[in-house]
């Protein structure tokens, strides 16, 4: 288990929710592309299949908008 920073602590409840998420989509995504297995995601309203080859392309920055 990682260390949480005091920083981190000092944040509001659901900013550090917020923060938990982020960090968990970011691990199933590097898991997803370590594995090459496909990701399913929303977009759109509808459930779409990425294949293994563009789940290695998502970067952290793009994938939750």
């Amino acid at each position: 288990m990682r260390r949480i920073r005091k920083s981190i602590l000092r944040l509001p409840m659901e900013k550090r929710a917020g923060l938990a998420l982020q960090e968990a989509v970011d691990e199933v995504i590097a898991e997803h592309a370590r594995l090459g297995l496909p990701l399913y995601i929303g977009r759109n309203g509808k459930v779409v299949k990425l294949p293994p080859r563009k789940v290695r392309g998502l970067s952290k920055s793009n994938h939750c908008k």
